[in-house]
């Protein structure tokens, strides 16, 4: 018994006449490739003749559009910079302080391939030109138009003069929105934050707003924009975001985009006039070309629009207290890219590029009428219905139109408004 014991011992303890070999060390674990990187650079300088040029009240039309200053800064900062996500699902996307511009979009399509798949240029110098048509551009204070560039602040009834600049009424935010300020900007984990002070009477507008824009890239290829506002007296507030699609690439043109399928979410558009500004009225889609509830192809709906193509707002249809919205999903089958756009806003503006530079538009005798190129990244040129604006906002001119859902902000309230864009594949043949 003792004999055996002993050997069961020496087994057990390893000690026998074959000498232990070392163990190998073991190899270093690789490094994990993160969800969502994030990555700060900087994309130019602003000029120095446009810190603290933002205008301080509504200014008559000036003939000679060269004569004003193509952006504004009035917190001063003179670098513009540039954040960079890019997702383990081969996702990149870039944002500028100059504007809060989102200037690339780049998201695979079924073969894996990933491509950009939105407008906008290479320098910073070319984002400053008149005829940027406001590329990825953050919109405010107001987006869309406002009727004799006049606003009625409710309840108190005061009416203040805002900017003329187009034509006789008020657009986009006016001569130096927000689309032509540089940010400030810090970051918090994998969200960029970005914030502008509008000073009181800016473009006319009353109260001094103060302006924060969270900008999150996630792992799944969505893009989350959450837009806050506050102000010290009774002001309105309309933000919104314009990047100009083609999701076969920006560079695709337009037989691309007649290919795309589109979906809104809509029973119901404002009516506009001959200029594009609204009546006042709504209008059913069923039983018209504006009727996007079920999926259409863009290429048949198109010659049924007198004005050359969509330029609307779609009255969202929302749940009671619904918070994010389906507001619409755009698909092209060649590349199998989706686009689905929420929101918690009641109305998304729909555009086709119609005012695009159009190489058909050439008159002969006419100086300064026909087409001139925009050219854009790559040496893209930009043309007539080869992009599109998908832009949740509120209605337009809701200030002067009582039974639309109100814009006005007050002191002590927080305005907010949050956009997501969604990116997916369709792998298989739509029907």
């Amino acid at each position: 018994m003792s004999e055996n014991k002993e050997v069961v011992d020496e087994h057990v303890s390893g000690a026998g006449d074959i000498e232990a070999k070392p163990e190998a060390s073991p190899e270093p674990p690789k490094p994990e490739v993160p969800d969502v990187e994030l990555i700060v650079d900087g994309f130019g300088f602003m000029p120095k003749a446009a810190s603290g040029a933002a205008h301080t009240k509504a200014e008559p039309v000036v003939e000679d559009e060269h004569l004003r200053s193509a952006c504004g800064s009035s917190s001063n900062i003179d670098v513009v910079r540039r954040y960079t996500w890019k997702t383990k699902n081969k996702m990149m996307v870039q944002v500028i302080t100059y504007g809060a511009t989102i200037t690339v979009i780049k998201v695979p399509d079924k073969r894996g391939n990933p491509d950009d798949i939105i407008a906008g240029f290479d320098t910073l110098e070319e984002y400053f030109q008149e005829r940027n048509p406001y590329f990825g551009a953050t919109i405010g204070r107001y987006a869309n138009y406002i009727r004799e560039a006049t606003c009625v602040v409710r309840p108190s009834g005061r009416m203040y003069m805002l900017s003329m600049n187009r034509a006789h009424h008020h657009y986009n935010g006016g001569y130096i929105g927000f689309d032509k300020v540089n940010w400030r900007s810090y970051v918090v984990g994998n969200k960029v934050i970005m914030s502008h002070v509008s000073e009181r009477f800016s473009e006319g507008y009353p109260g001094t707003v103060m302006t924060q824009i969270t900008y999150e890239v996630t792992c799944d290829n969505s893009i989350k924009i959450e837009m806050r506002c506050t102000t010290n007296e009774p002001t309105i507030i309309s933000l919104s975001h314009s990047p100009y699609f083609n999701l076969a690439g920006h560079h695709a043109g337009c037989e691309t985009m007649y290919d795309h399928i589109f979906t809104i979410n809509a029973d119901k558009y404002t009516a506009a006039d001959e200029d594009g500004l609204v009546t006042g009225e709504k209008k059913v889609v069923g039983g018209t070309s504006f009727d996007f509830r079920v999926p259409r192809v863009l290429r048949v709906q198109l010659p049924k629009i007198p004005n050359g193509g969509y330029d609307m707002n779609f009255c969202i249809t929302q749940g009671t207290e619904q918070d994010l919205t389906f507001h619409a999903r755009a698909l092209h089958p060649l590349t199998g890219r989706v686009l689905e756009v929420y929101s918690n806003k009641p109305g998304m503006q729909f555009y086709t590029g119609n005012l695009l530079p159009d190489p058909d538009k050439i008159v002969e005798g006419k100086v300064g009428y026909g087409y001139v190129p925009l050219m854009g990244k790559q040496g893209t040129m930009y043309k007539k219905h080869g992009l599109f604006c998908l832009m949740p906002q509120n209605l337009p001119d809701a200030a002067n139109h009582s039974h639309f859902p109100s814009p006005v902000l007050n002191p002590g309230e927080v305005y907010v408004h949050r956009i997501q864009y969604k990116f997916g594949l369709l792998l298989g043949k739509y029907v």
